[in-house]
């Protein structure tokens, strides 16, 4: 009996003991945070840049930035055009040469070689519509193809193309093929090649952000100049310089200094509305019957319009003429809008003349002055475009027409006028 309870107490202690441990082992369970389970890091695996098998048989990946693609063919150049659309990181194409090119020994360029729009040395047979397709399937990119045309050996990465003298037959078409495909040209000249002023301008026109020029032939063909010129000295040359001869002026788009002055027979001035350039402007003594020829010629800085007789005008073209400092208005009748003057703050000198001042309103000259109080005013004075206007009282040179004389290089005329003798550049250069 005494054996039989010792084992129940034993068996008691042994149950309370294991129920212990179970519930101090399911409390440390609950309380104390789970070890963290580690992670396994997983890199992506990179798609492979797909190659591009091209028509002649050489492999370039997509990813490439420059090609070399000197055999390429006629035949191959659409499926050629579909690949580059695939390789957005191109930026450089090698197209080769034409065959002409040689990069070391170089034909004399003469009038025979001037002649030639395409050599026959030239062997390739890509075409100019071969190099727009590619040029259209990747614009982005540099597609360096080195040429012979006219004798000047060029690249379509080319800055500039000078063909000068280049006889053509065609008004400049095998040129404006090419045109496109020189996105880099900032310079074409085009001098005595045989097309027309209009074909010309609508090239110009076509490609503003292009310089291009052309020579023009004027006053019976007795004058001839680069439309690249700043400078036109055709004073007293009244028996050439009629309507009709003179129209070709309006292609002189870059003059500055434009001295017309004594020309009597020349009354439509309309070629002065394509002159947005023009710093001097003389036209003393010279027959027109407005001034709104002026009206785009804002850039004007010295203005001389002395008319050959008494002639009632409307200064209103003369608005926008804000950077003016030296306008000379003598010898005019009745003048409407004379208030315009007043807002030309950076006048220095205005001369108004006895005839002109004649016909001013009474209280006109005080408002002129007490608006420009800086400016150096000749009211009622003599002396058009002589006198104080261009010599000092004590015989000095003003220092504006020293400048003038600068300008016009008036110490050399007739040397200086637009004859075909007087321009270094109108012969050609062989």
């Amino acid at each position: 009996m005494e054996l039989l309870m010792k084992k129940a107490l034993i068996s008691l202690l042994l149950a309370v003991l294991l129920s212990g441990c179970l519930f101090g082992c399911g409390r440390a369970a609950v309380s104390e945070n789970p070890a963290p389970v580690p992670t396994v890091e997983t890199t992506a695996t990179p798609a492979p840049v797909p190659v591009l098998r091209f028509p002649d048989g050489s492999a370039h990946q997509a990813d490439e930035t420059r090609l070399d693609l000197q055999g390429l063919t006629h035949k191959d150049v659409p499926e050629t055009a579909e690949f580059l659309k695939q390789m957005p990181e191109l930026e450089y194409v090698d197209l080769g040469t034409d065959g002409a090119w040689t990069e070391t020994e170089r034909a004399e360029l003469n009038a025979e070689t001037a002649a030639a729009e395409r050599p026959a040395e030239a062997t390739r047979d890509l075409t100019w519509q071969d190099l727009l397709l590619l040029q259209k399937a990747a614009p982005r990119v540099d597609l360096d193809y080195r040429f012979v045309f006219y004798g000047r050996y060029l690249s379509t990465l080319s800055e500039e193309m000078d063909l000068n003298h280049s006889v053509m037959s065609d008004e400049g078409a095998a040129v404006r093929e090419i045109l496109p495909l020189m996105k880099y040209c900032k310079r074409l000249d085009m001098d005595s090649c045989g097309v027309s002023s209009e074909a010309m301008a609508k090239i110009r026109d076509d490609y503003p952000e292009m310089e291009v020029i052309w020579r023009i032939w004027f006053a019976y063909n007795q004058f001839t100049m680069r439309t690249d010129s700043e400078r036109l000295w055709c004073a007293n040359f009244y028996p050439y310089m009629w309507d009709e001869y003179t129209q070709e002026l309006k292609y002189l788009t870059h003059l500055k200094y434009l001295d017309l002055g004594h020309n009597l027979q020349l009354h439509d001035w309309s070629f002065l509305r394509y002159m947005p350039d023009l710093e001097v402007l003389i036209l003393t003594s010279s027959s027109w019957e407005s001034l709104d020829m002026l009206e785009n010629c804002t850039k004007l800085e010295f203005l001389e319009i002395i008319p050959y007789a008494h002639l009632d005008l409307d200064l209103q073209p003369l608005e926008k003429m804000t950077n003016l400092e030296h306008l000379n208005i003598t010898a005019m009748g009745k003048t409407e809008n004379w208030e315009v003057l007043l807002n030309m703050k950076k006048l220095k000198r205005l001369w108004i003349g006895e005839e002109t001042g004649y016909y001013l309103p009474e209280g006109a000259e005080e408002q002129i002055r007490e608006a420009l109080p800086d400016m150096e005013i000749m009211f009622r004075g003599g002396g058009a475009a002589t006198g104080s206007w261009r010599i000092n009282p004590d015989g000095t040179v003003p220092e504006r027409y020293a400048l003038l004389r600068e300008q016009f290089d008036y110490d050399h005329r007739p040397s200086v006028a637009p004859y075909p003798y007087n321009d270094p550049k109108y012969n050609p250069p062989w």
